[in-house]
């Protein structure tokens, strides 16, 4: 079963066993810097990174230790 789009399922299509989701990269910039996209599960990485929505930063920062860690700055414009 694939997982289905969370923005346009009907709730009626909800049944036991389906799946909602959305595929999220975080991407590192050239500048000390790095981002996160959100696009559907079936697009490529670069695609989500090319085509999908940006997290807010604190989204992002919650899903994401590594770049946080490492001091990285979120580019938010």
């Amino acid at each position: 079963m694939n997982t289905l789009n969370p923005v346009t399922v009907r709730p009626i299509d909800l049944h036991p066993g389906n799946k909602l989701g959305f595929k999220i990269i975080a991407v590192i910039g050239h500048a000390n810097d790095w981002v996160a996209y959100r696009g559907w599960t079936d697009w490529t990485d670069e695609q989500v990174a090319a085509e999908g929505d940006k997290l807010s930063k604190e989204a992002a920062e919650a899903l994401f230790y590594a770049p946080v860690a490492a001091g990285m700055t979120y580019r938010e414009y």
